[in-house]
């Protein structure tokens, strides 16, 4: 047995046996994994921080109802499942906390998107820099429907816009990060 896997039977005894001592082994082992996923939603570092944090806060209210079906590999995937899934929706309520009022598009527009030709190579870390420079709204529906595989109506419902604004911002989100794609690729090159 490696360390990993006794790692998790650990997990797994604490929160059967209620051990509040488990909560720190939990916050190591998954607090880089949920900072890259607020980092997603927040390019200020300090608020991602902030969100992963609550995430804690609220994982550790309930987690030791948390249930599976006792298989460690099963329990590894739900577990790490389940703690990304508040850790969304804690970005998405710091999202509409921070708006007054959320805007949306009343009419879907069809913006035109045309391909780029990638002959460079383009790594995460980039694609991150590139998603910064996003609006807030725009970053959210991208990072929901892109990554995190929710659709449009699930979108909205969160968010509090209609289905058809969350496919506009998509998007204009796809086209920003596309032209500012082909900029970084002319800078990178001299070409500019």
């Amino acid at each position: 047995m490696d360390k990993k896997d006794t790692m998790f039977r650990e997990i797994i005894a604490g929160l059967s046996t209620r051990d509040e001592r488990i909560q720190e082994r939990v916050y190591v082992q998954y607090w880089g994994y949920l900072m890259g996923i607020a980092t997603r939603y927040f390019k200020d570092r300090n608020i991602a921080r902030e969100v992963v944090n609550d995430s804690f806060m609220k994982a550790f209210k309930t987690m030791y109802d948390f249930r599976h079906g006792g298989d460690l590999l099963e329990f590894q995937k739900t577990f790490k499942s389940w703690l990304s899934t508040i850790t969304v929706r804690t970005a998405l309520d710091k999202i509409r906390a921070g708006k007054t009022t959320l805007t949306y598009v009343e009419e879907y527009e069809d913006v035109q998107s045309g391909h780029v030709e990638v002959e460079h190579k383009l790594y995460a870390e980039d694609i991150l820099k590139l998603m910064d420079e996003l609006p807030d709204l725009h970053r959210a529906v991208f990072n929901l429907y892109e990554i995190e595989g929710f659709s449009h109506d699930e979108i909205g419902a969160m968010l509090n816009i209609p289905a058809s604004s969350s496919r506009t911002y998509l998007t204009r989100a796809k086209h920003k990060l596309r032209e500012l794609y082909k900029k970084s690729i002319k800078i990178t090159d001299g070409t500019v």
